[in-house]
């Protein structure tokens, strides 16, 4: 069960990659927000796609609270992508901007999942220091 989980974190993960080499290579050309609802309006149609074909038989929603979490998690989409793009229109290169935003997120997400209860272990908290470490050494190689 855990290795399914696995399987769809680590493609979860090459979309991420993927998501931010399209940032990249459309921000100089699209106003930021304009871009961050194109990138919107895809998503549901591609939802809407798969969704449609199964919508008899799948229980939308088991708990309203749900429903609202993920409106926190469309801001935030929003706001990545607006910021990503911004980023990147104003010549962040990918190599820099990719790992500071993928390895941020994964720090900021470790640390509330300690504030939410997860086990905080030795190896687990390395691995934080090591992503904060390089999105700063990453950083510092800009200026």
């Amino acid at each position: 069960m855990l290795m399914s989980a696995i399987v769809f974190a680590v493609l979860a993960a090459v979309a991420f990659g993927f998501w931010t080499v399209f940032h990249k290579l459309a921000s100089t050309h699209v106003n930021q927000i304009f871009g961050a609802l194109i990138v919107s309006l895809s998503a549901v149609i591609l939802a809407a796609l798969v969704l449609l074909p199964k919508i008899k038989s799948t229980q939308l929603v088991s708990d309203s609270k749900g429903v609202y979490f993920l409106i926190g998690a469309g801001i935030c989409a929003f706001l990545i992508d607006y910021f990503a793009l911004t980023a990147y229109s104003k010549g962040l290169p990918i190599n820099i901007g990719g790992p500071i935003i993928i390895g941020g997120s994964i720090a900021v997400a470790a640390i509330i999942g300690f504030v939410l209860g997860d086990p905080i272990t030795l190896p687990k908290l390395v691995g934080i220091g090591l992503l904060l470490s390089g999105a700063i050494v990453l950083s510092m190689t800009v200026a």
